[in-house]
């Protein structure tokens, strides 16, 4: 196994929420020792999914990956930014941008010149469409959450749900905007050469 600097940081970050949850037990806190656990499970996930696939996630997607989660989960639910309203729509842009990024890895990993040949402004509905998916599937995560675990993810109830959807959204456009940016070059390199 290759210690990458994105290894390095996910183990870091699994390490990091491990000693909270294991301070968060001692000091009976026990929403910050839920958090902690579930931040170790999602830290894991890249490293699981690569070992199971046995595929290799962009360097850059594992290190956003993880900026996200210590700001969603740390900085969020552990220290509290959740309590800022507009904590909460950013990060929802955030992930807009971070789904956007991931969907076109997942489009890199087509034949070279299949993906090439692809026009501009479909992979910019494929990134954007992907981003909607992923802020809608959030949405019925925290619907259900809210529903069977009596959470209250959805604070807001529907007003919240349009207003992180539409900031996921956003997010996505705008990544959607660059990715198309970074096609068209490619597109271009490729006819030069």
């Amino acid at each position: 196994m290759k210690l990458t600097r994105g290894r390095l940081l996910e183990f870091g970050f699994v390490l990091f929420m491990a000693i909270i949850l294991v301070t968060s037990i001692i000091e009976g806190e026990w929403f910050d020792a839920s958090v902690a656990g579930a931040g170790i499970v999602s830290g894991l996930i890249p490293f699981i999914l690569e070992k199971t696939f046995k595929t290799e996630f962009d360097a850059k997607m594992k290190v956003a990956y993880i900026l996200f989660l210590f700001a969603s989960q740390y900085l969020g639910s552990i220290v509290g930014l959740y309590s800022n309203g507009w904590w909460d729509t950013f990060l929802h842009v955030l992930s807009g941008v971070f789904l956007a990024f991931l969907g076109f890895d997942f489009l890199t990993r087509l034949d070279e010149d299949i993906r090439l040949e692809m026009p501009k402004r479909f992979v910019f509905v494929y990134i954007v469409v992907f981003s909607m998916a992923g802020a809608a599937l959030w949405e019925m995560y925290e619907f259900t959450s809210d529903l069977v675990l009596n959470t209250t993810m959805q604070g807001n109830g529907n007003d919240d749900t349009m207003v992180d959807i539409v900031a996921g959204s956003l997010g996505g456009i705008i990544a959607a905007l660059l990715v198309t940016e970074i096609h068209r070059k490619e597109q271009h390199k490729k006819r030069k050469n």
